[in-house]
């Protein structure tokens, strides 16, 4: 009996390591960001205007995540 192997091209490991990496992204902005990511590009004020948490806000709690 020959039983079929998943075998994915070199397409398909991007394909899949791309969606993973935006998944993980995805996850550290809702559950850990406090301004820390955007301040790479906006310094101090990333932190005092607190951009991704406010955005992610709501969805932080349906998620069970506390903010504050």
């Amino acid at each position: 009996m020959i039983t079929h192997v998943f075998n994915p091209s070199v397409a398909e490991k991007r394909t899949l390591l791309g969606a993973a990496l935006l998944a993980f992204l995805a996850f550290y902005v809702l559950a850990f960001d406090q301004g820390l990511l955007l301040s790479l590009v906006q310094g101090n004020v990333a932190f005092d205007q607190n951009l991704l948490h406010e955005i992610t806000h709501d969805a932080r709690h349906a998620a069970g995540f506390p903010c504050h």
